[in-house]
């Protein structure tokens, strides 16, 4: 029998929730609302054929009540929601969302706003909405409402929700109240709830953000598909670099210098001048702010990632690029917590007699080796006592001719280069001296060396890489986008196959040298290289669904330090 695809269950859930709803909730019209609900529903990725079904849930949804409590907080996350336009705020408080609790905006005070509150909490439908950060231990009292303090506020209302959102990054992370020292002891909601809470990071969030966000727990009752720092992943599931509007100049190798240069107003990449795009998730530039009138990049200023746990902490050097010196205390708290810690084997694998053992020995029926020396490199995968698969690597190591790829792809390879070359006159004269003799290697070291000598250093070697990479003070990746693609498959013996893969390593050098001439120093370009050749061959097992085992310098310093890895790893520490 066929699996229904995702289209079909996501039918089936509307489907199954519209029944629920006629027959426990009263009716009221919302056919003035047609558009919105479409334009919000292709945000979440719902197809508009869905559209009259959704409706008609909103239309039954209107004794679900929203409970929003202010805590520490500056209240920009309102004032978000606030511009709001298409439907307004209004429409959105008295004929979708009832808003029936919000400190800021109610008109209500005193014991009249308590007696609101309680009379909510009562009802057994309702959403908690938060803002702000939580005050704990001798700071706790500090944050006082009515009666309660804010933990103790939060704690009582929290516990009859159907569900608890954190809207805003103080709420979600602790945001900058929570920043070191900390002085006002501040926590996350998650801190302090015991239960799950949808993050709508962002300082503030969107409008959309929240509102889309919310739209899909009254269609579903239930929160959408959240990534490992609980934020939804149509909203959050990719970077603000990769939106951005000015990534082409990113690839172009055009940066503005400071903030009066003229590249400045042609749109120029703001890497240069501290923008955190590449490590920050959010649709910033997609849904934009102040009823999509503009967003920060767009105005003139580089991201800085508050949309992240503790980004002023771990991103404090707001307008400089990311390095060894502008890099601020690094902070992990609210950090994703470790999923799968290497498994350490104290004895090589490389025989196949040895392999098999491992799988017997793991009752493992599938695994893939991979292998990297100074002398050679390998991937094997192992199915069922049979060798399955060999991949062998050919790629070009001759940094000259790596350069000239780049410089003869397009106009902005062209670019690149040029900008390449203004930057670091003195390494690409050295380089363009060089032979062009090509040197196609099978070897991961041969790759790491070619890219340190882009990078500036000359007499270099794959360790080198290594060294420089441990001395990285911040562990955030900078996207090379370095991939393994499967191309074909060839029958080698009785039983076993050869599949070919190739990776694009011309393609993400391109970018890690736009890293470069951004302003991304030896240290994190080494650290990414390093962490990104780690990280696909991760993906390769996850494809083959299968555990993976590391052999090799490269793998056993960073996969040691990254233990982070969602995946069944076997690290071979010799």
């Amino acid at each position: 029998m066929k699996a229904p695809t995702s289209m079909q269950i996501l039918e089936q859930k509307l489907a199954h929730r519209l029944d629920s709803v006629r027959q426990t909730r009263t009716k009221t019209s919302l056919v003035h609302l047609h558009t919105w609900v479409g334009e919000h529903l292709s945000l979440l990725g719902i197809p508009t054929q869905h559209l009259d079904m959704c409706v008609e849930i909103l239309e039954h949804m209107s004794d679900m009540k929203i409970i929003w409590l202010h805590l520490q907080e500056c209240s920009g996350c309102t004032e978000s929601l606030l511009r709001t336009q298409n439907p307004s705020f209004e429409t959105l408080l008295f004929d979708i969302f009832r808003i029936e609790y919000h400190d800021t905006l109610m008109m209500s005070s005193g014991y009249q706003a308590t007696q609101v509150l309680e009379s909510a909490v009562q009802n057994e439908h309702y959403i908690l909405l938060v803002e702000g950060s939580v005050p704990m231990e001798g700071a706790q009292n500090y944050l006082t409402i009515g009666e309660r303090n804010g933990y103790e506020d939060l704690c009582h209302i929290a516990q009859n929700a159907q569900a608890v959102f954190a809207i805003g990054t103080c709420s979600s992370y602790g945001g900058v109240q929570s920043a070191a020292p900390n002085p006002s002891r501040s926590h996350a909601l998650s801190e302090v709830l015991n239960r799950e809470v949808i993050h709508i990071p962002g300082c503030p969030p969107s409008d959309k953000n929240i509102i889309a966000t919310l739209l899909y727990y009254y269609l579903f009752l239930e929160s959408p598909a959240l990534d490992n720092l609980h934020r939804p992943l149509w909203a959050y599931g990719k970077s603000v670099h990769d939106l951005c509007e000015r990534k082409g100049a990113f690839l172009s190798g055009k940066f503005a210098q400071d903030f009066n240069d003229e590249g400045m107003q042609e749109g120029y990449c703001l890497y240069k001048v501290g923008c955190k795009g590449p490590y920050a998730y959010n649709n910033c530039p997609k849904v934009q702010f102040n009823a999509k009138t503009s967003w920060p990049v767009r105005a003139g200023h580089g991201c800085i990632a508050c949309s992240e746990p503790n980004f002023w902490d771990n991103f404090g050097a707001l307008e400089s690029p990311m390095s060894k010196q502008s890099f601020f205390t690094y902070q992990s708290k609210c950090m994703p917590k470790p999923k799968n810690t290497p498994t350490l084997l104290s004895h090589s694998l490389k025989t196949r007699e040895a392999k098999q053992e491992f799988l017997t020995q793991h009752n493992l029926s599938k695994c893939l080796f991979v292998e990297s020396s100074p002398e050679s490199s390998a991937m094997y995968l192992y199915a069922d006592g049979a060798l399955t698969q060999i991949l062998t690597l050919n790629f070009e190591t001759n940094p000259k001719l790596l350069l000239q790829s780049i410089q003869s792809k397009n106009k902005q390879g062209q670019s690149l280069y040029q900008n390449y070359c203004k930057t670091f006159g003195d390494n690409a004269a050295w380089i363009d001296s060089l032979e062009e003799t090509s040197v196609m290697s099978a070897n991961l070291y041969d790759a790491l060396k070619s890219a340190l000598m882009l990078f500036g250093v000359r007499e270099a070697n794959a360790t080198d890489l290594l060294k420089l990479a441990k001395e990285c003070r911040f562990p955030y990746v900078s996207p090379f986008g370095l991939k393994l693609k499967q191309e074909s498959i060839q029958q080698v013996g009785q039983g076993e196959r050869a599949i070919g893969y190739n990776w694009n390593f011309a393609k993400a050098l391109s970018v890690a040298l736009a890293y470069c001439v951004g302003g991304l120093d030896v240290y994190g370009l080494s650290y990414s290289l390093a962490r990104e050749v780690v990280d696909m061959f991760v993906e390769v097992a996850k494809e083959q669904d299968c555990a993976v085992v590391f052999e090799g310098e490269i793998f056993t310093h960073f996969l040691v330090i990254e233990s982070h890895m969602a995946h069944t790893t076997y690290l071979v520490d010799l």
